[in-house]
Protein backbone atom coordinates (compact mmCIF):
# COMPACT_ATOMS: atom_id res chain seq x y z
CA UNK A 1 0.00 0.00 0.00
CA UNK A 2 2.90 2.57 0.65
CA UNK A 3 4.05 1.72 -2.78
CA UNK A 4 1.21 2.91 -4.42
CA UNK A 5 0.93 6.24 -1.94
CA UNK A 6 4.34 7.18 -3.05
CA UNK A 7 4.10 6.34 -6.57
CA UNK A 8 0.85 9.16 -6.72
CA UNK A 9 2.14 11.61 -4.61
CA UNK A 10 5.41 11.16 -7.08
CA UNK A 11 3.10 11.23 -10.00
CA UNK A 12 1.78 14.13 -8.49
CA UNK A 13 4.83 16.32 -7.71
CA UNK A 14 5.67 15.49 -11.40
CA UNK A 15 2.35 16.92 -13.26
CA UNK A 16 2.83 19.98 -10.40
CA UNK A 17 6.21 20.43 -11.63
CA UNK A 18 4.70 20.24 -15.16
CA UNK A 19 2.57 22.49 -14.91
CA UNK A 20 4.63 25.31 -13.50
CA UNK A 21 6.94 25.01 -16.33
CA UNK A 22 4.16 25.14 -18.50
CA UNK A 23 2.42 28.52 -16.97
CA UNK A 24 6.12 30.44 -16.47
CA UNK A 25 6.59 29.73 -20.35
CA UNK A 26 3.44 30.48 -21.51
CA UNK A 27 2.39 34.28 -22.24
CA UNK A 28 -1.52 33.26 -22.69
CA UNK A 29 -3.14 34.98 -19.55
CA UNK A 30 -6.08 32.47 -20.16
CA UNK A 31 -3.62 29.87 -18.98
CA UNK A 32 -2.01 31.82 -16.04
CA UNK A 33 -5.65 32.67 -14.48
CA UNK A 34 -6.16 29.38 -15.06
CA UNK A 35 -3.10 27.36 -13.30
CA UNK A 36 -2.69 29.76 -10.28
CA UNK A 37 0.03 30.33 -8.08
CA UNK A 38 -2.05 29.11 -4.73
CA UNK A 39 -3.17 25.85 -6.97
CA UNK A 40 0.17 25.05 -7.61
CA UNK A 41 1.52 25.05 -3.96
CA UNK A 42 -1.47 23.47 -2.74
CA UNK A 43 -0.88 20.68 -5.11
CA UNK A 44 2.88 20.85 -4.20
CA UNK A 45 1.84 20.52 -0.31
CA UNK A 46 -0.50 17.32 -1.44
CA UNK A 47 2.07 15.28 -3.22
CA UNK A 48 4.76 15.98 -0.49
CA UNK A 49 2.28 14.81 2.21
CA UNK A 50 1.65 11.81 0.39
CA UNK A 51 5.13 11.31 0.04
CA UNK A 52 5.46 11.62 3.67
CA UNK A 53 2.32 9.80 4.40
CA UNK A 54 3.96 6.75 2.10
CA UNK A 55 7.23 6.43 4.48
CA UNK A 56 4.88 6.39 7.66
CA UNK A 57 3.35 3.74 6.35
CA UNK A 58 6.57 1.62 5.29
CA UNK A 59 7.69 1.89 8.77
CA UNK A 60 4.33 0.50 9.95
CA UNK A 61 4.57 -2.53 7.32
CA UNK A 62 8.28 -3.25 8.63
CA UNK A 63 7.50 -3.46 12.37
CA UNK A 64 3.94 -5.42 11.17
CA UNK A 65 6.04 -8.21 9.58
CA UNK A 66 7.80 -8.09 12.79
CA UNK A 67 5.36 -8.60 14.91
CA UNK A 68 3.18 -11.13 13.23
CA UNK A 69 2.28 -13.70 15.15
CA UNK A 70 3.27 -17.30 13.94
CA UNK A 71 1.08 -19.60 12.35
CA UNK A 72 -0.22 -22.42 15.08
CA UNK A 73 -2.62 -25.42 14.91
CA UNK A 74 -6.32 -25.44 14.89
CA UNK A 75 -6.62 -27.80 17.50
CA UNK A 76 -3.61 -27.75 20.00
CA UNK A 77 -2.38 -23.87 19.26
CA UNK A 78 1.10 -25.41 19.19
CA UNK A 79 3.64 -23.48 16.17
CA UNK A 80 3.71 -24.93 13.17
CA UNK A 81 5.18 -24.28 9.81
CA UNK A 82 4.23 -21.34 7.42
CA UNK A 83 0.71 -22.22 5.24
CA UNK A 84 0.25 -25.58 6.84
CA UNK A 85 -3.26 -25.74 9.39
CA UNK A 86 -2.80 -28.59 11.24
CA UNK A 87 0.67 -29.58 13.51
CA UNK A 88 1.85 -33.13 12.32
CA UNK A 89 -0.63 -35.32 14.90
CA UNK A 90 -3.75 -33.50 13.85
CA UNK A 91 -2.95 -33.53 10.31
CA UNK A 92 -2.45 -37.23 10.52
CA UNK A 93 -6.24 -38.44 12.48
CA UNK A 94 -7.82 -35.80 10.02
CA UNK A 95 -6.48 -37.42 7.24
CA UNK A 96 -7.15 -40.38 8.23
CA UNK A 97 -10.66 -39.69 9.65
CA UNK A 98 -11.29 -38.54 6.15
CA UNK A 99 -10.13 -41.58 5.04
CA UNK A 100 -12.28 -43.61 6.63
CA UNK A 101 -15.51 -41.69 6.05
CA UNK A 102 -14.43 -42.00 1.96
CA UNK A 103 -13.17 -45.38 1.70
CA UNK A 104 -16.07 -47.58 2.86
CA UNK A 105 -14.76 -51.09 1.50
CA UNK A 106 -12.33 -52.42 3.78
CA UNK A 107 -8.50 -52.19 2.69
CA UNK A 108 -6.93 -56.01 1.94
CA UNK A 109 -3.25 -56.69 3.27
Amino acid sequence: MWSTVLRLGLWILIAVLGLYVFKENSGDPAITELITDTLLQQAMLFALALIALSVVLRLFDKTSAAVAKKNRCQVCKTPIPPGAIYCRTHLRRVLDDEDARTHLTRVRR
